[in-house]
């Protein structure tokens, strides 16, 4: 019984890897649009890399619960599948942002310092030379991948909270409650 945990946990960390990846590529690609098109200033585009992450959250965890699972997963396996794949996700997608911006495409780094000044002025008028210089320091390879991670992952829990309540499925056989 031990070995097959195992490998369910082994499987699990796999499957939620390939979905993971997929959200990650999906995000990135979003992160290139944005470059590419110069949106760094529209919100909306942003949205459709959380959409991916939402799509991969929940084909990965029907995907596993059928694939792997025997047809059944708990809110709990569910929920922590979804939010694996997230973290998974996030990571992948943080390194190609501190390797984008570090080296790939600094220009785009300083375009995100003028947005960041710009925006602080918008709401603290009167800010200080140090502020903004705090302000424009923030946006950094490191911080803003830490913050990546951090920031997709939660993001991943909140949808996995919502979709494993309407994927889970309960196994007849199972006598735990």
């Amino acid at each position: 019984m031990e070995d097959n945990n195992e490998k369910k946990k082994g499987s699990m960390f796999m499957s939620a890897l390939n979905y993971g990846l997929l959200a990650g590529i999906g995000i990135i690609i979003v992160g290139l649009i944005i470059y590419l098109g110069d949106l760094f200033e529209q919100n909306w585009v942003s949205w459709i890399g959380y959409a991916i992450l939402l799509a991969c959250i929940i084909l990965g965890t029907l995907n596993f619960r059928n694939e792997v699972s025997g047809g059944f997963i708990t809110y709990g396996r569910a929920l922590g599948y979804g939010t694996l794949t997230a973290f998974l996700a996030s990571v992948i997608s943080g390194v190609f942002t501190y390797v984008f911006y570090s080296f790939i495409a600094p220009d785009a780094l300083e375009r995100l310092r003028e947005i960041s000044e710009v925006q602080m002025l918008e709401t603290l008028p009167n800010a200080t030379d140090e502020q903004l210089n705090f302000a424009r320091a923030m946006v950094n390879p490191l911080l803003m991948t830490i913050g990546s991670i951090f920031s997709v992952t939660f993001i991943g829990f909140i949808f996995s909270l919502v979709t494993a309540a309407f994927l889970k499925k309960k196994d007849p056989l199972d006598t735990e409650i």
